[in-house]
């Protein structure tokens, strides 16, 4: 587009020195306006200069070629452009300079030849594994224990040779006979002092909505397989993982693979609701018998399409995830400010409570470009187009739109920050009556490098209202919480560690289209058990399904589904994975 152009000027010049003595100048700057990228949408590409009278005027950012048609000029006007285009010049050098300073950190690696795998079992194994309603509860008395009991009967049944060279431990091994977790030990081939692996997943599952029955294609829990899909509450959260770990194991005790060092394989049974009679105790238990892991795998993490700038999918690996916490904002007045509602006073009880939880609406926790976004980009930031690459090279520039730009949608504002938002609201006892007090329950999920404490400290200085008491404790009918009403922000893994390189390598030997990056989960696993430098020296979480927006909303949701073709791929992942991490080097 054409931009400015300046405007009449009469420069001083000695008489009769040419055309500039009669006429004004006129100096145009053409550009081509162009979009920065798909990941920044509406930052344009621009630059505008106006010249009026003695003062000059550049404001720029990132400049492509232009052209500029001047007539003649005097000396110091000549001196003044020559000064402007150089510093133009030297600005658009180091941007350049710094998006070429993106070298890829993607693993140069020949895909793997995948072997024949019998579809047939895999599948049927998977879906008798759906079939069985594990559903999870936090009241473990409410847990159908049978049904639980039988998907154990399921794996030991399914996957003989793996019940003959692994070991198993369960509840009673961890002091506790309602634990219905499972842990496996696949001991290594020769003793030696290299730090076990854990490989994780659950088989619990969330409750069905009975309301949303009829939407279902094919019932929850019928483990359908129809046209290349096999359906089911499980089949993404979390049987799939677990189904393919198994069958990648077999395969390998089969072909009489020895780890040289040991595999744990742990399937919890009440991930859903927190893993606080699961994982929990197995964690607690490895550090008893001074277990030492090098790496703990969960899921958390996925391959995704339509990551805005990158024309392939992004295999993201996390690397920590977030803390949690629910606070109990609380108003409580003196009987006597409470009473009729035909003679209210200026301000009462819920209009309290309403303005406070207004306040922290519109002041979010501050966004952070510098966690899991600022490291993600550093990963897919080379594999972009080049403006992409000019903004990513340059965030201490472009930091503040590349924050304006995530911060557009649930996801990328979620990634950004510690998010808060009123989940509940308790307040009143009659139509016509003021209560004296009113409770909203927030739940807030806590950047790493953040904490609970700093979390609080935030909401009260955003409140700043004596009025309002906040309890992380106690619930809105005032009864205490359990010990998993909070949850602090897990530790950041390494990116660079040789765990995080067999993962990186593996995914692009099965996934080769791919580009791999590490990020923050917004989410919460059972790995958060094993957050513990003293146990764990680094936590992934990745599970190696594709999935698009459509595909992330059957998680949880009506009919809740798996490709084949994929899950196919995830017994490759998981078996490649192994012998990555635990085969001979």
């Amino acid at each position: 587009m054409i931009l400015h152009s300046f405007p009449e000027m009469h420069p001083v010049v000695p008489k009769g020195s040419g055309c500039c003595a009669s006429r004004p100048l006129q100096t145009h700057v053409l550009m081509q306006d162009q979009a920065l990228s798909p990941l920044l949408p509406g930052l344009k590409t621009s630059c505008s200069m106006s010249i009026r009278s003695k003062s000059l005027r550049v404001p720029a950012t990132i400049v492509p070629p232009m052209k500029i048609t001047t007539c003649c000029l005097g000396k110091k006007t000549k001196k003044c452009c020559v000064c402007i285009l150089i510093s133009i010049a030297t600005g658009c050098g180091f941007l350049v300079f710094n998006a070429a300073r993106l070298v890829s950190r993607q693993i140069d690696i020949q895909a793997i030849e995948q072997s024949d795998i019998n579809q047939t079992d895999a599948l049927s194994h998977l879906s008798d594994a759906v079939k069985i309603p594990t559903v999870s509860h936090t009241n473990r008395a409410k847990n159908d224990g049978p049904a639980f009991l039988e998907f154990q009967k399921l794996l030991e049944s399914s996957y003989p040779a793996v019940t003959a060279r692994l070991k198993r431990y369960t509840g009673e091994d961890f002091d506790d006979a309602q634990n219905l977790s499972l842990l496996y030990q696949w001991s290594a081939d020769k003793s030696g002092d290299m730090p076990a692996i854990l490989l994780m997943a659950h088989y619990d599952v969330v409750a069905i909505d009975q309301t949303s029955l009829q939407e279902w294609q094919h019932q929850p829990f019928s483990g359908a397989l129809e046209n290349g899909y096999l359906w089911g509450r499980g089949t993404l959260d979390d049987k799939g993982a677990v189904i393919a770990l198994m069958e990648a194991c077999e395969r390998l005790v089969k072909s009489g693979f020895q780890p040289q060092r040991d595999i744990y394989l742990s399937f919890g049974h009440d991930e859903e609701v927190g893993g606080k009679y699961g994982n929990q105790q197995i964690a607690a238990w490895m550090r008893r018998k001074g277990i030492r892991l090098n790496m703990a795998l969960d899921e958390g993490g996925g391959i995704y399409r339509g990551v805005p700038g990158l024309n392939q999918p992004a295999a993201l690996v996390g690397i920590a995830e977030k803390g949690y916490v629910n606070i109990t904002l609380k108003v409580q007045l003196k009987d006597t400010e409470a009473g009729h509602a035909s003679i209210p006073p200026t301000e009462n009880a819920i209009g309290i409570l309403s303005s406070a939880i207004t306040k922290l609406q519109q002041r979010p926790f501050p966004a952070r470009l510098d966690g899991g976004v600022s490291r993600m980009l550093d990963y897919l930031g080379p594999e972009m187009s080049f403006f992409n690459r000019i903004a990513i090279g340059n965030k201490q520039l472009f930091g503040s739109i590349i924050q304006s730009q995530f911060s557009g949608t649930p996801a990328g504002n979620a990634a950004l920050r510690t998010t808060l938002v009123p989940t509940m609201i308790e307040a009143g006892f009659a139509e016509n009556a003021l209560p004296s007090t009113a409770s909203a329950n927030l739940h807030l999920r806590i950047q790493p490098g953040e904490t609970v404490e700093s979390a609080l400290q935030f909401l009260r200085s955003s409140i700043h209202d004596d009025r309002i008491t906040l309890h992380i404790d106690r619930r809105l009918d005032g009864k205490p919480r359990d010990q998993l009403a909070y949850r602090q922000p897990s530790r950041i893994s390494s990116d660079t560690s040789s765990s995080f390189e067999a993962l990186h390598r593996t995914i692009k030997q099965v996934f080769p289209d791919v580009a791999v990056a590490p990020f923050f989960v917004v989410a919460s696993t059972d790995s958060a058990h094993y957050d513990d430098p003293a146990l764990t020296k680094d936590v992934y979480r990745f599970t190696p399904w594709k999935l698009d927006q459509a595909g992330l909303s059957l998680i949880h949701g009506v009919n809740e589904k798996i490709a084949t073709t994929q899950f196919i791929q995830m017994i490759h992942f998981y078996e490649q994975l192994i012998i990555n991490l635990a085969g001979n080097r």
